[in-house]
């Protein structure tokens, strides 16, 4: 697997992947805050970034019938909801194209900053800075799939 390039949404306010804070979308991309997801409340949303999109499967939704495919954080490849491919239903098409975020997977940041300081680490719920992601982290994450685990001197092996 080779490096990951983030994406980084420059307006706030934004929504970020709950696991590994990657920027997801802008707030007012949000279409409908009505929808329900497999977790919960869900919202329906005309465009994402960091994403990466599983295979198209045919699912029985509450509103019927529809070809959908998982959304995934590129960054840490969490389930964030699904794109809408097709749906059969005619009053149902304005869907298509379109994303499935579940709050369960995201957190708003209301304000976004260039800096900040270990008291203000993000909560589940809100955020009010955000950075990308800690070099020790990618490297902790690195050192983790390659198979070399913390504390482990790389002369025993």
């Amino acid at each position: 697997m080779g490096f990951v390039f983030q994406q980084f949404i420059d307006a706030a306010p934004i929504y970020a992947c709950v696991e590994c804070r990657a920027h997801i979308a802008r707030r007012d991309s949000i279409i409908s805050r009505t929808f329900q997801g497999r977790h919960g409340r869900a919202y329906l949303t005309e465009a994402v970034v960091n994403e990466r999109l599983g295979k198209d499967e045919d699912r029985l939704l509450m509103t019927g019938l529809h070809t959908v495919c998982d959304l995934y954080c590129r960054c840490c490849d969490t389930v964030l909801g699904w794109k809408y491919v097709r749906a059969y239903d005619k009053s149902q098409r304005y869907k298509e194209g379109r994303y499935v975020l579940e709050q369960s997977q995201i957190f708003a940041i209301e304000q976004l900053q260039s800096h900040i300081s270990i008291s203000s680490l993000p909560t589940r719920t809100s955020l009010l800075v955000a950075s990308p992601p800690s070099l020790d982290r990618v490297l902790s994450r690195f050192m983790r799939d390659i198979g070399i685990h913390p504390g482990e001197s790389m002369l025993s092996r």
